[in-house]
């Protein structure tokens, strides 16, 4: 690994830093000192850094849960902002399911996937907070409903950071593949699916399901808390301690990308449906105006929905250390990178 290399990964989803990878943004500010590389580029075999954050001198973007497990678990990492984007939190039955709302499911099955070849298993608690959240919306609680375990066989090294932008077609299949299956055979009633993947798993049944109840229309915002709400941004401590300027001209990269994303909603879409692997029209899983969502903040009310959900995680057992979020948090590169800019992060919110 070249010294002037710093290392990054996000989620198949919405980004400041997908896009600004995708438009040689990162070049701009670092002008040859460092070149910014996705882990991709490492093989299969560094993968799990997507997860457990144990690279040297790297980023990640994405969904809350894994970094938080990985700091939980002693990871040397600062979290450096957070962001929060509305999406499809969907409960879903076969379509011919006579069930009209969630009511109805009493008594019934729910699918919680099990991934065995998962270092950490953010699926299933994107799925046990998604029927939490559907279930206490509607007066009810897990006692109401039968959870069955579904194992997802896939290869997780084909799900973590793929970069379709560069020519590599997604599986067709769902992440949610064997959780549709057993749906589809009757032995489930009901599984959980998440923002662009819930589209990719519409397409995949072919009119075979229904969207029964849509996290998302909730009121209350710790219903809306899932894996990817919030999406927290981190970084390696070793970097940031051995080049603080280095931390703060890529979060100044987002800042700025994310500023460039308000005014280029078109250009953005086709980008993140690119590098995400769905269809532009699967975006519409994300709230509408997605594109005033990519700023990172490190407000009250992000820190906020960031406890909603270490909280759950650590109630339900996911990570066995709770910690300060304060302890964590290091505002300095955003506020510094905002400055440059001459933007607030509020502004954008």
């Amino acid at each position: 690994m070249s010294d002037n290399t710093i290392w990054y990964t996000r989620c198949p989803v919405p980004t400041a830093s997908g896009l600004a990878y995708q438009r040689r943004t990162f070049d701009e500010l670092f002008d040859g000192s460092y070149q910014v590389r996705n882990i991709k580029h490492l093989g299969k075999e560094h993968a799990n850094t997507h997860y457990h954050h144990g690279l040297a001198s790297s980023f990640r973007e994405g969904g809350g849960s894994p970094p938080i497990w990985a700091y939980a678990n002693g990871a040397q990492t600062k979290l450096l902002g957070i962001t929060f984007m509305e999406e499809r939190l969907g409960i879903y039955v076969r379509s011919d399911d006579p069930a009209a709302g969630m009511h109805d499911l009493a008594g019934r099955r729910i699918a919680l996937p099990v991934w065995p070849k998962l270092v950490f298993n953010f699926f299933r608690f994107a799925a046990e907070k998604g029927f939490y959240s559907a279930l206490r919306a509607h007066g009810m609680s897990e006692r109401d409903v039968r959870i069955v375990d579904v194992e997802e066989n896939e290869d997780p090294a084909n799900i973590v950071n793929p970069d379709f932008a560069d020519g590599v077609k997604r599986l067709p299949r769902s992440y949610y593949h064997e959780q549709l299956e057993s749906l589809l055979r009757g032995e489930v009633d009901a599984l959980f699916a998440k923002g662009g993947e819930a589209a990719v798993l519409e397409r995949q049944a072919g009119g075979k399901v229904r969207l029964l109840y849509d996290v998302q229309t909730s009121s209350e915002i710790e219903d809306r808390v899932n894996n990817s709400t919030p999406r927290l941004l981190t970084v390696s401590a070793n970097l940031l301690q051995a080049d603080p300027e280095a931390v703060t001209k890529y979060v100044q990269t987002l800042v700025r990308t994310a500023h460039w994303a308000r005014g280029h909603k078109e250009e953005a879409t086709r980008l993140v449906a690119a590098e995400s692997g769905f269809l532009p029209e699967d975006i519409n899983c994300f709230e509408h105006d997605f594109t005033r969502k990519l700023m990172p903040q490190t407000t009250q009310k992000m820190i906020d929905v960031l406890e909603i959900m270490k909280t759950f995680l650590h109630e339900r057992g996911y990570i066995r250390r709770n910690f300060d979020t304060l302890d964590w948090l290091d505002p300095e590169p955003l506020a510094q990178a905002c400055a440059r800019e001459d933007v607030s992060q509020y502004e954008l919110a």
